[in-house]
This record gives C-alpha cells, sequence and structure tokens, in this order.
C-alpha cells in the first residue's frame, strides 16, 4: 500500500512509501516531515531526544518550543525580523517563519509518476497562499518537492524562503558540495578563526579537504553559512559507516542559494545539551534575517500582488 495512517508521537501522521523509500509527515506540527529513509535503511532526519514533538504555537520561539528535528518549512523569514518597510512598532516576523506554527490542509494522491502529499497554507503576517507537493516516484528512490506561492492581498513584500531539514550525522559522516569554492558566514559559534560576514573557502577554510568536509567528534562549534546554488552536481551526504548518501539538487535559477548549518556539539538553547547534526538547506534569498536579506545581503525577492513563485527541489537516496 503506498501510504497509510499512522502516528509520530501521539499525533496523527501519514506515511507515503514507494518501492524504495519511505516518508512520514505530521500535518497538525506544520506539516514536519519527521521520517525519511530507505526501507530497512537508515533514518536520515535528524530527532531532537530532549525537545519531543509538540503542538506548535504561533507566537513562541521556535528554538525553544519547536526545533524537535526533522524537515519544515521556513517562510517569509528564517530568524526573527522586523518586517523591512513597516512601522518602529509592528511585531517582528517569528522566529523560523510562520510556516512551522501555521494550519495546513492536505490530501493524499496516487499518479503514473508515484503518489503526493499535497498541502497548502495561507499567511497571517502577510497575505499569500503557500503550497507544497511532496511526491515519492514510483520507479526511482527520489522524493520530489514542489512549491507555489501567490500573494493574495494589495501591496508587495521581500521575502526569503529556506526548506529546513535537519539531517542525523555522526563522526565520520561527509559533506560534499560540488562546485562550491567560497561562502558566507552568517553564525559563528565557538570558534576565533570566523566571524560574521566573512566569506571564506569552502571547506578548507570550515575545516575540510579535497572538497569535503568529514565530520568530526564533538569540538564546541557551530557554524551557519551560506554559498550559491552549486551548478556542477548535488549536494551530497554520506554515511560512510551504513554504506548510505542522501542527495540533493535544485535548480540554480529557482533556488540560487543554500544555507548549510553544522553543529558539532556548539549550539544550543540555554539549557540543553549541545546538539550535534547538520542542516542543508537550498533556500531563496540570504541571511536568515529578512531585514539583512533586503539591506546587507540584497538577495530577498520580493512578491508583487497577485504575482506567483513556483521552485522545487529533488532528494534522492540512491542504494549502497
Amino acid at each position: 500500500m503506498p501510504y497509510r495512517q499512522t502516528t509520530v508521537s501521539g499525533f496523527p501522521a501519514v506515511a507515503l512509501r514507494s518501492e524504495e523509500l519511505e516518508l512520514v509527515a505530521v500535518p497538525a506540527a506544520g506539516m514536519r516531515i519527521t521520517h525519511l529513509r530507505r526501507l530497512r535503511g537508515r533514518e536520515w532526519l535528524w530527532r531532537n531526544d530532549q525537545l519531543p514533538l509538540a503542538p506548535p504555537r504561533a507566537g513562541t520561539s521556535y528554538v525553544e518550543t519547536a526545533d524537535s528535528g526533522g524537515w519544515d518549512e521556513c517562510f517569509p523569514t528564517v530568524a526573527p525580523s522586523p518586517r523591512p518597510g513597516a512601522p518602529p512598532d509592528t511585531p517582528l516576523l517569528p522566529d523560523h517563519g510562520e510556516l512551522w506554527s501555521a494550519e495546513w490542509t492536505s490530501s493524499v494522491y496516487e499518479h503514473a509518476d508515484g503518489i503526493t502529499l499535497a498541502s497548502a497554507t495561507r499567511g497571517t503576517r502577510l497575505s499569500y497562499e503557500l503550497e507544497r507537493e511532496v511526491t515519492l516516484l514510483r520507479d526511482a528512490p527520489v522524493v520530489r518537492f514542489r512549491y507555489r506561492l501567490r500573494h493574495t492581498g494589495d501591496a508587495p513584500f521581500p521575502w526569503i524562503w529556506s526548506s529546513h531539514p535537519l539531517l542525523n550525522v555522526q563522526p565520520g559522516s561527509t559533506l560534499a558540495l560540488t562546485g562550491l569554492g567560497q561562502v558566507k558566514l552568517d553564525q559563528v559559534h565557538g570558534r576565533q578563526d570566523l566571524e560574521c560576514d566573512d566569506v571564506a573557502s569552502w571547506p578548507g577554510a570550515i575545516g575540510g579537504t579535497v572538497g569535503v568536509f568529514t565530520f568530526p567528534e564533538p569540538a564546541g562549534w557551530a557554524v551557519k553559512l551560506f554559498g550559491d546554488m552549486p551548478t556542477g552536481g548535488p549536494l551530497v551526504v554520506t554515511d560512510p559507516r551504513a554504506g548510505e548518501r542522501l542527495e540533493i539538487t535544485a535548480n540554480p535559477t529557482e533556488v540560487p542559494q543554500v544555507g548549510v548549518w553544522i553543529n558539532v556539539g556548539g549550539w544550543s538553547p540555554p539549557g540543553r545539551r549541545p546538539y550535534y547534526n547538520l542542516g542543508l538547506e537550498p533556500c531563496i534569498g540570504a541571511p536568515d534575517r529578512l531585514l539583512d536579506a533586503v539591506e546587507r545581503w540584497h538577495t530577498a525577492p520580493v512578491l508583487e500582488p497577485g504575482a506567483e513563485r513556483t521552485w522545487g527541489l529533488e532528494v534522492r537516496l540512491p542504494g549502497a
């Protein structure tokens, strides 16, 4: 059966299955994807053992209440941000955007290419509709994501979007960003050799060699960096112990940037053990704070009334 109803941490969930892959999503938790794996393979999505999945609460801090792991979406900002051009007393756009705490509608349907989980939500601070379709292909180990954003109001607004998969990596896992030679830093924790807004070589300045970053033993540092979406090949995470890898591809004309969050025991909110994970995040606009994307990095697009924008990406989980 290509899909079934199940539960995740007590939440109703839907599981999609192809001949090679399984994906599980929780509609009531911002359409968060909680599981992504090959059948009988390793789980690729990180789970926070210190913060169980909970009902999302709009207006709260994402990292304090909702950073339980998995894959969700960030729009129209990632970091909390003032609305560019809004009056000074306008409330900040929320931590990790609106979508993780939004109400979504969803449906599942089969077709010739595979099976699709289609979902949609509407903005509260800004006037928009956003649709996401997640398709497991029938004859390949591929998950295809397609997005459609539509302006439903009467005033243009700038925005950024980021996919937000947190990946389960361990010491010895590797990350290759084929064709990417330099990156720009947005966050630095626990390192004295790097600063925010540095333009640095990838992966050499971060600690990698010969085009590959190898995850070390917990080292007490974390960085968030951005680069142009490479054209020379996929973004590849490899688990040599399991003999598996995850590949992400996107068209740079649709998705021009990629954000990379490398946390090797260097960051968590106060009162928690430092996390060890990877965020590999194709995105539109950078850095994480919308106001910075507008005023400093000049990467945020503007959506005009009645306009639409579509984009997509693919995740491949090839066999050993």
